[in-house]
């Protein structure tokens, strides 16, 4: 939708972000964010207090990944794995152990 002067704006998004943001946060396993998008989109959802992300992947991978987009990593913690089963395997794993309460990839 468009505002006087051109500015666009996203009303169902800010609505559904602000309707999120009313719900108690949950704990997220991010299994293999070895992309930027995946890696922001888990720094965003988390500094919008949608969740608490744990990140699972090859450490030094995230890291650059993160570094390379200028995104900070704020003391999200990062479980590290081996390779893209082991991220899924891992992320599962805090799932049955009950630390998060959901899965995103």
């Amino acid at each position: 939708m468009l505002e006087a002067g051109g500015q666009v704006t996203h009303e169902k998004y800010e609505l559904l972000i602000k309707t999120a943001q009313a719900l108690p946060t949950i704990k997220v396993a991010v299994a293999h964010p070895c992309d930027d998008v995946s890696v922001q989109g888990a720094i965003e959802a988390a500094r919008l207090g949608l969740i608490e992300p744990i990140l699972v992947g090859r450490d030094e991978r995230v890291r650059s990944v993160a570094k390379a987009s200028c995104l900070d990593m704020p003391a999200l913690e990062l479980v590290p794995s081996e390779h893209s089963h082991d991220s899924a395997a891992k992320a599962g794993g805090l799932v049955t152990a009950g630390r998060v309460e959901a899965l995103m990839k």
